[in-house]
């Protein structure tokens, strides 16, 4: 699988928002909130194929 992530400034108490889209997981967290390294652990808990199947993480970029 593959995680697109990207910090963003979220609205206070989410520090983390995704979507799963077949075999990828586009997700955004908010590095005031929440570690990047604690946001893809909490999508390893949401997602479990992450764990199963591994991933590859992609980051956004501007």
């Amino acid at each position: 699988m593959t995680v697109h992530l990207e910090s963003a400034t979220l609205t206070a108490g989410v520090p983390v928002m995704h979507i799963v889209q077949g075999g990828q997981v586009k997700a955004a967290f908010d590095p005031r909130q929440i570690s990047e390294a604690a946001a893809l652990a909490w999508l390893c808990t949401r997602v479990p194929r992450l764990v199963r199947d591994g991933f590859q993480v992609l980051y956004a970029t501007v």
